[in-house]
């Protein structure tokens, strides 16, 4: 065999990859649209793809029926109640000067805060469906959700430190998703005006154009299968999130006094290998949570925690806080 038969079997090998990857992926988001969504890992992952950047997926701090600006914080949820609302799910979510709504009961006992970002907040459930509303009922003490989408590590902790609820509470939830590391890493506060700027993309970012997605499109369709073989049983390392928490933790003295839980809640299947199940060796009063979920606890496509997720993490930690 020359070497012109061999390039031309290599041409039409590329060329055939390209049009059948390319034609799956199409179909792939023709059927969610559709709301068909087979349980075949190519098919889940190139529907999770169209649905996150094909324009599919609302956003909960783009919807400025929601949030509200805060020059520290670039945004805060409204005091108020906003349909929140996917291919998924069907939601309202209300929040008041405690956070995430939820009918504290009345006690002498100090409460709890939880901080964190979507998964936290309780992205795709209702108020009363939060596993801080499921730890709450648990324990019959209040628990404040204070969690916002989209926040990092530090912004959780300039909340909660603006909240006022400091001195009613003994124990603080921080819950930690991986990319949480790209904000507190690169976190630095903002100008008046740079939080301006940043609250208005936010909420009024045009969306991709045709060509743009469908390039976009394209390479993904090519690129995904190989990271499906790639990333499967793939962990990833937590010590360099483990330092940072760490050295942002310290930052913050009105956690000194309190009891800390970092409860790690990410998409299924995304693990860290050596996340620690134990009781921190740097700072004394941190301790480390990581509860193995299983795929059912998750929303199929859009990845966040079901009602059945957060019952389960609501469920486990009354019980580790009872230990």
């Amino acid at each position: 065999m020359n070497l012109l038969k061999i390039f031309k079997y290599i041409l039409i090998s590329i060329f055939s990859y390209i049009i059948f990857f390319f034609s799956v992926y199409i179909l792939s988001g023709f059927l969610l649209i559709n709301n068909i969504t087979p349980k075949f890992e190519l098919i889940t992952q190139y529907q999770r793809n169209f649905y996150y950047h094909g324009g599919l997926m609302q956003i909960w701090q783009s919807n400025r029926d929601c949030i509200e600006f805060d020059e520290e914080l670039i945004f805060i949820p409204k005091k108020t109640e906003c349909r929140f609302k996917n291919l998924e799910f069907d939601t309202s979510i209300s929040f008041d000067k405690y956070g995430r709504y939820s009918n504290h009961p009345t006690t002498e006992n100090l409460g709890i805060a939880v901080l964190g970002d979507s998964h936290a907040m309780g992205w795709g459930v209702n108020d009363e469906e939060t596993f801080s509303a499921v730890l709450e009922k648990k324990i019959n003490k209040p628990v404040y959700n204070l969690a916002v989408s989209g926040y990092g590590t530090i912004r959780e902790l300039i909340r909660f430190e603006k909240s006022g609820l400091a001195d009613a509470v003994d124990t603080v939830i921080i819950q930690y998703c991986y990319n949480d590391w790209g904000e507190n890493n690169n976190f630095k506060r903002n100008s008046y005006q740079e939080a301006q700027k940043k609250f208005y993309t936010i909420g009024y970012s045009k969306p991709s154009g045709f060509f743009k997605k469908l390039r976009k499109s394209f390479r993904y369709s090519m690129t995904i299968p190989i990271d499906v073989i790639k990333n499967k049983d793939q962990k990833m390392n937590f010590n360099h999130h483990k330092n940072k928490i760490h050295e942002i933790i310290k930052q913050f003295p009105i956690l000194n006094k309190k009891k800390i839980i970092l409860l790690y809640v990410n998409g299924y299947n995304m693990k860290f290998q050596n996340y620690p199940s134990k009781k921190s060796d740097v700072i004394k009063n941190l301790y480390y949570v990581n509860f193995d979920l299983e795929e059912e606890h998750f929303f199929q496509i859009d990845g966040h925690l079901t009602k059945l997720g957060h019952m389960v993490i609501g469920e486990k930690l009354s019980e580790f806080l009872l230990q």
